[in-house]
């Protein structure tokens, strides 16, 4: 029952003439994704009017993590190495910068930084990327006093500029998806209209099917892994 939250059903699912959201459940699913990084960027204090890294920025929940960043009033520097997921991104509001990761440091830190002081990152690494070169770019492009939150798989040990973090006053975080309360906040954000789903926001679901058909569910979530796409299984 601790996992269980009420949800405003006549304002998230009632038609927009009765003062409703007109979602679909199938729209509502896709939060539990944007929960995550949600819990990571409160950790963080992220501010309205910051400017987050987030990186790499095209995956499930990397890009989950430009949503609510932005919803919560940052400006996002979207950072990764595919162009065409990339410019899909930049599409979706006029406060995301993308940055096309390179993998040689120095290049990558000058590019993130050519925007302006840039207050937090985020790291959504994956499992195989344990040898990236973007985790300390993206501290060197950090003003003195930022804030990192890692929530990335990654499991093996990765290179930082210790002199840098030091001499700059950098925090470094880890987080494990969310506190009890966070759910509650962003429930807020949700009903409120702040933080938005389903196609308007340009997500895509990729296929609802019954619970006999759950192989099939799986090849389509493994065949659509990037971001603001999602297989369901319904009963």
């Amino acid at each position: 029952m601790e996992n269980c939250y009420p949800l405003d059903e006549k304002r998230l699912l009632g038609s927009p003439a009765d003062g409703g959201l007109g979602y679909q459940i199938k729209d509502i699913s896709y939060a539990f994704r944007q929960l995550v990084p949600f819990g990571g960027l409160v950790d963080i204090d992220l501010k309205p009017g910051e400017t987050i890294i987030i990186a790499p920025a095209t995956g499930a929940f990397g890009g989950a993590a430009v949503e609510v960043a932005l919803a919560m009033g940052a400006r996002v520097i979207a950072a990764a190495r595919n162009s065409e997921s990339l410019k899909r991104l930049a599409k979706m509001n006029d406060r995301i910068i993308t940055v096309q990761l390179t993998g040689d440091v120095e290049a990558d830190a000058k590019a993130l930084k050519q925007f302006g002081p840039v207050d937090a990152f985020q790291d959504w690494c994956p499992p195989t990327a344990g040898k990236t070169t973007h985790i300390k770019a993206c501290m060197l492009a950090l003003r003195v006093g930022g804030r990192v939150s890692l929530m990335g798989g990654i499991r093996e040990d990765v290179s930082i500029s210790y002199g840098w973090v030091m001499h700059n006053n950098l925090t470094i975080k880890g987080k494990w998806m969310y506190t009890q309360e966070d759910p509650f906040l962003l429930i807020k954000m949700l009903e409120t209209g702040v933080l938005k789903l389903g196609e308007r926001a340009g997500l895509m679901n990729v296929g609802v099917f019954p619970l006999e058909e759950w192989p099939k569910a799986f090849d389509a979530a493994e065949a659509n892994p990037g971001w603001g796409m999602q297989a369901l299984i319904a009963p």
